[in-house]
C-alpha cells in the first residue's frame, strides 16, 4: 500500500457542487428536461500544487473552471477559496477575491480584443483594480512581457499580428497582471500546433516557481495533463470518476474510463499497442443518463451491479479516490 502523502493546506475546496441547466420544450416550456453539466463534484486543490482535471469533450470540465471563477453560478453545493466561502461574500468582496482567481483561455485570438495594442491588454486589469498607473504601469506591463518571453516592442502592437503561441504568451500575462494565487487555465494549448504547445507547458510550469502559483489545469488530453500536474482528476458525464497522482494513475488506472483515455494516446512502439481496451461506443445522451454507474454501457467490465447502483467516489487501498464496483489493479477492494 503505498504511503500518505503528506499535503499543503488546501487553497479551494469544492463541496458537492451542481451545475444544472433546464432545457425547455413544447408549449410554454412545460416539457422541461434536466442537464446536468456537473453533478455533485468534489474536489481540493492544494497551494502550490497543478491539479489536472481530463476528460472527453462535454464531460462537464469547462463548465467545472466557470464554476471556480464564479463566471456561472452553481445550482447547488460550495465553493471555499484561501478559507472563504463564496456564498458569504458580498459583490464587492467577490470582486476583490476575483483578484486572486484568474484564468488562461482555450482560444488565444478570441480572448484577446483585437482593437486594443497588447500594452492596454496587459494594463487593463491594472487600471480596473486601479493598482497602478503612469511610469509605474509601464514598468509593470514590461515586467509581464519579459515574463511570459515577448519583447518589450510588443507594448505598440496588435494581437493579430502575433502568431497562435505568441497570443497565448500575451494571455498568459494578462492572467499574471494582478499577481493571482490560482490560475484556472482552460485547454490552454488545445488550439495550438504541437511544437508550440510544449513551450507554453514549459513557461507555465516556469512562472509557477517564479509566482508561488497554484493552477488547475483543464484538457481533454491525458499528453499534456499528464506533462505538468501533480495530481489528475478525470471527469465522466459531469462526475469525477478517479483522483489520484500522476504517476499512480497513468501507470496503474483504476477506473476503466481512464484505462480507456489512457489507451487512445497514441503508443510510437507497436510491441505495446492494443495492449489496454480503450473507448468504445458513444456518450449517452444528457438527457436520459444511464441508471448506475453512468460509464456502464461503454465498460468492458460491466457487470449487473454496475447497472443498478451508482458508486461512489471513495478511497481505493492505495488511498486514491475512485467511482468504480470493481475498480482496476486494485485487486477489486476498496479499503
Amino acid at each position: 500500500m503505498e504511503q500518505p502523502v503528506s499535503r499543503p493546506s488546501p487553497l479551494l475546496e469544492i463541496r458537492e457542487i451542481s451545475k444544472h441547466y433546464e432545457i425547455g420544450s413544447g408549449f410554454l416550456g412545460r416539457n422541461k428536461q434536466v442537464l446536468k453539466a456537473v453533478d455533485r463534484v468534489d474536489l481540493t486543490v492544494y497551494q502550490g500544487e497543478t491539479l489536472g482535471i481530463v476528460g472527453e469533450s462535454g464531460c462537464g470540465k469547462s463548465t467545472l473552471g466557470n464554476l471556480m471563477m464564479q463566471l456561472t453560478d452553481a445550482t447547488s453545493g460550495t465553493i471555499t477559496f484561501d478559507n472563504t466561502p463564496f456564498s458569504q461574500l458580498s459583490r464587492e468582496m467577490l470582486r476583490r477575491k476575483r483578484r486572486d482567481i484568474q484564468m488562461i483561455f482555450q482560444d488565444p485570438f478570441s480572448s484577446l480584443n483585437p482593437r486594443l495594442k497588447i500594452f492596454d491588454i496587459l494594463a487593463e486589469p491594472l487600471r480596473t483594480h486601479r493598482i497602478a498607473e503612469g511610469r509605474q504601469l509601464t514598468e509593470r506591463v514590461h515586467e509581464l512581457l519579459e515574463a511570459v518571453g515577448l519583447p518589450l516592442q510588443s507594448a505598440d502592437r496588435y494581437p493579430h499580428q502575433f502568431s497562435g503561441g505568441q497570443r497565448q504568451r500575451v494571455g498568459i500575462g494578462r492572467a499574471l497582471a494582478l499577481k493571482p494565487k490560482l490560475i484556472v487555465c482552460d485547454e490552454p494549448v488545445s488550439a495550438l500546433d504541437v511544437s508550440i504547445q510544449s513551450q507554453i507547458l514549459n513557461l507555465l510550469a516556469k512562472l509557477q516557481k517564479d509566482y508561488q502559483l497554484t493552477y488547475v489545469f483543464i484538457a481533454h488530453g491525458i499528453p499534456a495533463v499528464a506533462y505538468i500536474s501533480d495530481r489528475i482528476a478525470v471527469m465522466y458525464f459531469g462526475r469525477i470518476v478517479e483522483i489520484a497522482d500522476k504517476r499512480a494513475l497513468i501507470e496503474r488506472p483504476a477506473h476503466p474510463y481512464t484505462e480507456g483515455l489512457m489507451a487512445s494516446v497514441p503508443i510510437s512502439a507497436p510491441e505495446q499497442r492494443g495492449r489496454k481496451k480503450g473507448l468504445v461506443g458513444e456518450t449517452p445522451n444528457p438527457f436520459q443518463p444511464p441508471s448506475g454507474c453512468v460509464f456502464h454501457p461503454r465498460c468492458p467490465y460491466a457487470q449487473q451491479r454496475c447497472s443498478a447502483e451508482a458508486p461512489s467516489l471513495a478511497p481505493l487501498a492505495d488511498g486514491r479516490l475512485a467511482a468504480c464496483h470493481y475498480p482496476l489493479n486494485q485487486g477489486g477492494v476498496r479499503s
